[in-house]
């Protein structure tokens, strides 16, 4: 079930009673300060620091491993329409928020098709190149582990970022907090995410055998309907919603693990989707209190109650889901000027490049709909009829403007 806030409601999350502009233009949406050992960066750091050493880690950091995981057009090169505003909206949503982020001690790797279209593979590696920590890889596995990267017979190509960095990191067997983080690549986090989330993810009982989760508690819904009117120009940003779902959403869906000393293993996934997670398990607890019984494998954490997450809801989802509001939907547009304060300031993106961003899509829909179409059922992406329909239907309504 996906619940829709009110500005009313968002007061209860936020437990003021200041309303919802004027604490948005006044402060931020809350997110507790993060410590128990995560730095924050000072600015300067942020601006000038590029540079990766062994002091660059307290001794509690030392401890840990944390990977961010995005998917980039991944068994689907050719599709290159489809590839265009998928990347338009990497550039929109997800990289600015990584760039954002007040830590800097974990490894993001963009997985991309090894035969992904010249020029888009160039773009992201302009994009990725001066970031040590961010890593541009050319494969189609899920995710990048010690054992491929010393897979002899299948050489993975790692295209950006420091690898000196990466293998004394992936390699070292002291690192027992374990932690993979996805992100869609039309996803953002906020700037606290990750640094949320390593705290989170210590604060946890230290078991080990076992998975832990954590994910976002309330999330960002981005979407334009104006790209699916053809009658008319894009002239604005698009609306931002506060959502929260029953489910763990994918920005932020974090797999927690704790390994044996001595190990640098990334042990298998659970067998079940990140929308089954916080229903088939039960809530990480030490002990047993009034909530329910003790549970420190197998279980889940929420982030504390503020928005973690912005998914981006557009013609480019494998799933389609939510891509046009609902008529329930509109009723909370008046939250969508405040929101975009919220959005720019902690997430990092802007109003005017989204404004772009969706009119390039609303230019290229019929191509972009008939890529994402050929696009179903490959290795790793939906398989639904649903999902068929919908672009099926879309591209016979667009060809007219192809």
């Amino acid at each position: 079930m996906t619940i829709f806030f009110n500005a009313r409601q968002i007061l209860l999350f936020i437990g003021t009673t200041i309303v919802l502009s004027n604490f948005l233009i006044a402060s931020r949406l809350p997110s507790p300060e993060l410590n128990g050992g995560v730095r924050l960066l000072r600015e300067s750091q942020q601006q000038t620091s590029n540079v990766f050493s062994d002091y660059d880690e307290t001794e509690e950091e030392k401890t840990m491993l944390h990977v961010v995981t995005t998917r980039f057009m991944q068994s689907q090169a050719g599709l290159t329409t489809l590839g265009k505003a998928r990347l338009k909206l990497f550039e929109t949503f997800c990289l600015p928020s990584m760039q954002q982020q007040v830590i800097d001690n974990f490894l993001w790797f963009i997985m991309i098709d090894p035969n992904l279209e010249v020029e888009l593979l160039e773009r992201l590696q302009f994009l990725l190149a001066s970031h040590p920590n961010y890593f541009l890889i050319l494969s189609n596995e899920k995710l990048l582990t010690p054992n491929n990267m010393m897979n002899k017979q299948e050489v993975v190509r790692i295209i950006t970022g420091d690898t000196k960095l990466l293998y004394s990191r992936m390699m070292d067997v002291n690192r027992p907090l374990l932690m993979e983080t996805r992100l869609d690549a039309d996803d953002g986090l906020h700037r606290k995410t990750l640094g949320q989330i390593q705290y989170a993810a210590m604060k946890l009982p230290q078991a080990t055998g076992g998975w832990q989760v954590i994910c976002a508690d309330v999330h960002l819904e981005w979407r334009n309907d104006e790209i699916g009117n053809l009658n008319s120009t894009v002239e604005t940003s698009g609306k931002i919603r506060l959502v929260k779902e029953d489910i763990c959403v994918t920005p932020g869906y974090t797999l927690v693990r704790h390994r044996e000393p001595g190990n640098n293993e990334f042990p298998q996934w659970p067998k079940m989707g990140h929308q089954q997670m916080n229903t088939l398990w039960p809530e990480c607890r030490s002990n047993s209190t009034k909530d329910g019984e003790a549970a420190t494998l197998n279980c889940w954490k929420r982030l504390p109650k503020y928005p973690a997450a912005l998914r981006s809801r557009t013609i480019t989802s494998a799933g389609m889901s939510r891509v046009q509001s609902s008529a329930k939907d509109r009723k909370y547009d008046e939250q969508t000027n405040d929101l975009w304060q919220h959005v720019t300031r902690d997430f990092g993106i802007g109003e005017e490049r989204t404004m772009l961003t969706s009119q390039y899509l609303q230019k290229n829909i019929h191509g972009i709909a008939v890529d994402n179409l050929r696009g179903q059922c490959t290795r790793g992406h939906s398989c639904k009829k649903s999902s068929k329909d919908k672009l099926e239907t879309l591209a016979n309504e667009t060809a007219s403007s192809w």
